[in-house]
């Protein structure tokens, strides 16, 4: 076993394993920390950080839409109660119509993520086709 540290704290991980954290207060998606084998071939390293790097790309881009979600229903709220010229909380009707305006509004850069995170997903297939070969014959020659 090994020390791997995490921006919070240092953990001390079996690396027989992945890990995966608690979500992220902002983007809500949970932090994996991909298991470092001590013989990881150079093919296994690039597929890790790829799917490293896919994992950050995921959690930086719930992390924007969330911060712009809780910004703009902020503004609504406060809008609101200007409106209603009292203290009183926003109705579920009214946050509805927020909800539905700033999915329809997000629409397209939803379309954009969800296509990109598609073919970031496939391209890693090939990579991990390959890594669990070597995996493979790495554990029957044990």
């Amino acid at each position: 076993m090994s020390s791997l540290s995490s921006s919070s704290s240092n953990v001390r991980m079996d690396r027989r394993f992945d890990w995966v954290g608690p979500p992220d207060s902002v983007s809500k998606i949970r932090k994996i920390m991909l298991r470092r084998v001590d013989n990881e071939s150079e093919l296994e390293r690039q597929y890790r950080a790829a799917r490293e790097e896919l994992n950050q790309w995921n959690s930086d881009f719930w992390a924007e839409h969330n911060q712009l979600f809780d910004r703009q229903k902020s503004e609504f709220v406060e809008k609101k109660q200007k409106e209603l010229g009292r203290l009183e909380h926003v109705s579920a009707n009214e946050l509805s119509e927020f909800y539905r305006d700033f999915l329809n509004d997000r629409h397209v850069a939803m379309m954009v993520y969800n296509k990109e995170w598609y073919r970031r997903n496939l391209q890693l297939i090939w990579p991990a086709l390959k890594v669990n070969v070597v995996r493979f014959f790495r554990m029957a020659r044990r």
